[in-house]
C-alpha cells in the first residue's frame, strides 16, 4: 500500500487513504559546530588503469532532530500537535546551534493520519503491510545530505580542532580493553578501533591538505 506524503500541504481531513499511525509532532534539524561523526563510504579509487571500490572514512556533520512539542522548551501550541518553536530556536542560536528551516531545506515528509499528521525526515521510507507501518531509515542518504549542506555553505566549514578532540576520545577506548586483549573477540574489537583511529587521523591530514575538496569524491567529482 502506497500513501503519498503531503509535504507542507494543508491537511485534508476527508482524504480516504490515511496512514495507520497516530499523529506525531513536527520537527526541525539543528547542528552545532562541535558535533561530528566519523562515517565510512564506498568510494572509487583509481591506481593507474585500475579502478576499485574501497571503504574510506570521513568526518560528517552530526545534524540532530528536535521535535516541536507544545509545552516543552517554551514551545507554544498552535493546534493539535503543532507548536510555535520561535523562542526555542532563538535560544538554540544563542548557544551556537545552527537552525535548518524545513521550509527552506525541504527535509520533512508529512502524511495524513486520523486526527492529524505524521512527520518524518526524507531519508526515512515507509511501507504499509497488513495495516502495519514499516519504517526504514537510509543513514547514508542523511550523511550525504549533511555533507552537501556543508559544501554549499549552508552550515559552517569544519574546525578540525573538534576532530582532534574526537580522536583523543576514541584513543581511550582500546585502553579500557587492553587487559582482555588475549580474548579473540576483544582483540578483533581493539584492532577495529585502532584502524578507525588511523583513518580518522588520515581524514584530518587530507582535509588540512585539500580542504572541502576531499568530500567531492563522494559525489563522483575529482579532487582539484
Amino acid at each position: 500500500m502506497n500513501i503519498e506524503s503531503q509535504q507542507w500541504k494543508p491537511l485534508d481531513n476527508h482524504k480516504k487513504e490515511l496512514l495507520p499511525k497516530k499523529p506525531n509532532h513536527p520537527f526541525f534539524m539543528k547542528w552545532h559546530p562541535s558535533n561530528w561523526q566519523f562515517c565510512y563510504f564506498d568510494v572509487e579509487e583509481k591506481k593507474g588503469k585500475t579502478t576499485k571500490i574501497v571503504s574510506k572514512g570521513f568526518f560528517v556533520p552530526y545534524i540532530r532532530m528536535e521535535r516541536i512539542r507544545p509545552g516543552v522548551n517554551g514551545v507554544h501550541q498552535i493546534e493539535r500537535e503543532i507548536g510555535n518553536p520561535s523562542s526555542r530556536i532563538g535560544k538554540l542560536q544563542q548557544e551556537g546551534w545552527e537552525y535548518l528551516d524545513p521550509r527552506k531545506f525541504d527535509y520533512m515528509k508529512v502524511y495524513p493520519v486520523a486526527g492529524g499528521r505524521y512527520h518524518i525526515p526524507n531519508w526515512v521510507e515507509l511501507k504499509v503491510i497488513a495495516n502495519r507501518v514499516i519504517e526504514k531509515a537510509d543513514q547514508n542518504h542523511k550523511n550525504l545530505w549533511s555533507i552537501e549542506l556543508m559544501l554549499n555553505g549552508h552550515i559552517a566549514k569544519p574546525e578540525d580542532h573538534f576532530w582532534e578532540l574526537a580522536i583523543i576520545d576514541k584513543e581511550q577506548a582500546p585502553d579500557k580493553l587492553i587487559s582482555k586483549q588475549h580474548i579473540p573477540q576483544i582483540k578483533i574489537k581493539i584492532d577495529k578501533i585502532t584502524k578507525e583511529i588511523d583513518d580518522m587521523r588520515q581524514a584530518v591530514l587530507d582535509y588540512q591538505k585539500n580542504g572541502l575538496e576531499v568530500y567531492k569524491v563522494l559525489f563522483n567529482e575529482p579532487i582539484q
